[in-house]
């Protein structure tokens, strides 16, 4: 559940609803908001909750909460994103898969797997362990 928040007082409101105001009585039709105002609401919305700020200003609220977002990451970082790396073949010798086994007697086997052969193994080390137990 998200933390309560402080209710914004008409004091926290009233410079930026003035400055929402002025850029709305002379901005051209669907001009976008100043990004300065929209840092402002980001900071206002960071304080009080996006949800009041928005209704407040009469701003959109997931345009708001995207802005909210991007000012929570830290800067001059770069998002991750997949990088696909080409297949490539090992320079060096590849590891073989080994099963080492000690029985209760102290009889020791060591199976080292090519690939395709585990269910082999599984037979070998039963047939091992079988009168060791």
């Amino acid at each position: 559940m998200a933390r309560p928040r402080n209710a914004p007082t008409e004091e926290d409101l009233a410079p930026m609803r003035e400055q929402i105001t002025a850029w709305r009585a002379v901005r051209r039709t669907r001009d976008p908001m100043p990004e300065e105002l929209w840092a402002h609401a980001v900071a206002l919305a960071q304080a009080h909750g996006a949800c009041p700020i928005a209704r407040a200003f009469g701003l959109d609220y997931k345009s708001l909460k995207t802005r909210m977002a991007k000012a929570a990451e830290p800067n001059g970082l770069v998002r991750p994103t997949f990088v696909e790396l080409p297949a490539t073949r090992a320079s060096a010798p590849v590891a073989v898969p080994t099963i080492e086994i000690t029985a209760a007697d102290g009889s020791r086997m060591c199976i080292r797997l090519e690939a395709g052969h585990g269910r082999e193994a599984a037979r070998i080390v039963a047939a091992f362990l079988g009168n060791r137990g």
